[in-house]
């Protein structure tokens, strides 16, 4: 199950970190998931920052750092993932049938593929370069 808790505000390529502004309280080790128009993956939280000060969680309206290992754009949702409830409706598997095994075809002999005889190649004679004629001086 997830739960919108923000959106990206900012992404810096060369540490590969977003800036979150939060709409829910968050907290390191908690897992998200960030979605976008070409972004989706989720993470758990390692790395955590207000005001280049490491926090172990932060609150609505608060605006973080976090590193991401892929790149997000500004605009990108950001969600919350947690455990979902086990239905107690839920039905066991069934077990599936054995299958029978198919008998094995008898082979065929295969037959021997005819081969034409290869015509050699005629030889052509390689033609003469001939030097052009020097041009005689004028005097």
């Amino acid at each position: 199950m997830e739960k919108k808790i923000g959106e990206v505000t900012h992404f810096f390529a060369g540490p590969s970190a977003a800036v979150l502004r939060l709409s829910e309280p968050l907290a390191l080790g908690q897992k998200i998931h960030i979605v976008g128009a070409t972004t989706d993956f989720t993470e758990k939280l390692t790395s955590m920052q207000i005001n280049h000060s490491p926090v172990d969680d932060a609150k609505p309206g608060d605006d973080i750092a976090i590193l991401v290992k892929d790149r997000v754009r500004e605009g990108d949702e950001v969600f919350l993932v947690t455990a979902e409830p086990k239905s107690p409706a839920a039905k066991p598997k069934a077990k599936a049938k054995p299958k029978k095994k198919a008998k094995p075809k008898a082979e065929k002999p295969k037959a021997k593929a005819k081969t034409k005889a290869k015509k050699p190649k005629a030889k052509t004679k390689a033609k003469k370069k001939t030097k052009p004629k020097a041009k005689k001086k004028r005097k």
